[in-house]
């Protein structure tokens, strides 16, 4: 908080300028628990929770509607929050309500999510030395009290093996690496994942629900943890926003030998960063539906982005089926100007990709930038 003097001599409190603002969606949560229902009749008894979230950050709050009863609720409800340091905590409820029409004041809490604003802020693992390098750090997935986290080894510019990173998106690669090694389909990465959106401070992912009491809260589901599912998206004051979204592919050739299928995903390489979508299994028109998110510095910068499309073998080396490569500048992703489908093409190569009926490969994509001008 700043201090301001006011001409009596007295002074006043104002709030600190904003850095930047929150876009969260609360989009489902899955496995919750059962509730205690009372009836004037039949005293108490279990039943399925009637449940609605409740948003709070900087003091101000956002509520979802009340969903009917289920173990699963979907909202799908976005709010915007400015957020004034990255120590400021995104706290979320998801409450049980007895009636559908409103909520009561002694509604019961289900559980907690309790998230800094600098997590979603900070590349995953990766932190800031006094002596100015990047470090990673990774800590292994339901690690218990304890453990020791291990300090990420990668590729520094040239290619000579390092523990220290001149930028953060290097020290976040390298802890990709650990992660994906010693986590496997567990890891939780900064380039890659299950969720719709990946990238520059954005995180979309399921959180564990926590009682009053910071202990977990099992579902409905015994022995299985209630979750929520997040999209936390930053935009940081002064910073301009690209995003990409890898739509779906067309007309892609079998790959798989026998199911006469493949299985798809695709790396997205733009601006410095190499992001991989996820899995698409058996089908040649794949929907990946994954959006890639990055900063850029100039609307006018000049910048490539390259799809490589691949096929997944479970015993040999993937496949490099082709790339759709497309030049453009941020300015020219206003208003779906670029949005569209583009040819595939062989790698390394000017030959279209195309499956066993002659049709050429294609790949879908979306475009959308965000200058920072318009986020002030």
């Amino acid at each position: 908080m700043s201090m301001l003097s006011s001409a009596t001599g007295s002074t006043t409190m104002r709030p600190s300028p904003a850095i930047g603002r929150m876009e969260v969606t609360i989009i489902q949560a899955h496995n919750l628990p059962q509730v205690i229902w009372s009836s004037g009749k039949d005293g108490e008894f279990l039943g399925l929770p009637q449940a609605y979230c409740v948003f709070t950050l900087n003091k101000l709050t956002a509520q979802t509607v009340i969903n009917k009863r289920d173990w699963s609720p979907s909202w799908n409800h976005t709010v915007s929050i400015d957020v004034r340091d990255v120590w400021q905590v995104c706290s979320l409820k998801v409450m049980h309500s007895k009636t559908l029409s409103r909520t009561h004041n002694d509604d019961f809490t289900i559980g907690n999510v309790s998230l800094p604003a600098g997590q979603v802020i900070n590349w995953r693992g990766v932190s800031l030395g006094v002596d100015g390098y990047w470090r990673a750090f990774h800590r292994p997935y339901n690690a218990g009290a304890g453990t020791i986290y291990t300090v990420c080894q990668g590729r520094d510019r040239d290619g000579a093996e390092c523990d220290r990173f001149e930028t953060a998106e290097e020290a976040a690669s390298a802890y990709d690496d650990v992660a994906s090694k010693r986590d496997r389909e567990m890891a939780s990465l900064n380039f890659s994942g299950e969720g719709d959106y990946v990238g520059q401070h954005v995180k979309e992912e399921e959180f564990p629900l926590a009682g009053e009491d910071g202990v977990r809260v099992d579902g409905v589901q015994a022995g299985v943890a209630a979750m929520i599912r997040l999209r936390l998206k930053f935009f940081m004051r002064g910073v301009s926003y690209l995003e990409v979204t890898l739509e779906r592919a067309a007309s892609l050739p079998k790959m798989d030998a026998g199911l006469g299928s493949c299985d798809a995903y695709c790396h997205a390489i733009v601006g410095g960063y190499t992001f991989k979508s996820r899995l698409v299994r058996n089908s040649l028109d794949p929907k990946f539906q994954q959006t890639f998110r990055i900063n850029v510095k100039d609307e006018q910068e000049a910048l490539e982005l390259k799809v490589q499309i691949w096929d997944w073998d479970r015993f040999d080396e993937d496949d490099h089926m082709g790339d759709a490569v497309v030049r453009f500048a941020p300015r020219d992703c206003e208003n779906g100007a670029l949005d569209g489908a583009f040819p595939l093409m062989k790698p390394q190569s000017d030959v279209a990709l195309k499956n066993g009926k002659g049709q050429g490969s294609q790949l879908h994509l979306r475009f959308a930038y965000f200058p920072s001008y318009k986020l002030e």
